[in-house]
């Protein structure tokens, strides 16, 4: 994967998880206007962790991303060994699957 390839997986990551907290906090501002009830106060209560959840996630996903851009940098050879490996494996598996077929 090229490095620009890994930016723009990157970069879509974050921004479907920027959609998902949005999303998450619009929830919760509606629930938390009527909250009256405990099932109203779980539900805020659930949609903040989620919240959390999603904005822990997106940060971690940069940082692995950035890690692995780092790996594949610091080890060219072994990350065509592997791309070469799947592309073989992924052959063998469609012209097994259309053999039986």
């Amino acid at each position: 994967m090229s490095k620009t390839s890994m930016e723009r997986l990157s970069e879509d990551a974050g921004e479907v998880m920027e959609d998902v907290v949005a999303n998450l906090k619009t929830m919760a501002e509606h629930l938390r206007a009527d909250t009256g009830d405990k099932l109203s106060q779980t539900a805020v209560a659930l949609a903040h962790a989620a919240v959390e959840l999603a904005e822990d996630a997106k940060a971690r996903s940069k940082d692995m991303a950035k890690k692995a851009g780092q790996e594949i940098r610091e080890h060219p050879a072994a990350t065509a060994a592997i791309a070469a490996a799947a592309v073989a494996l992924i052959g063998v598996a469609v012209a097994r699957r259309k053999h039986e077929a």
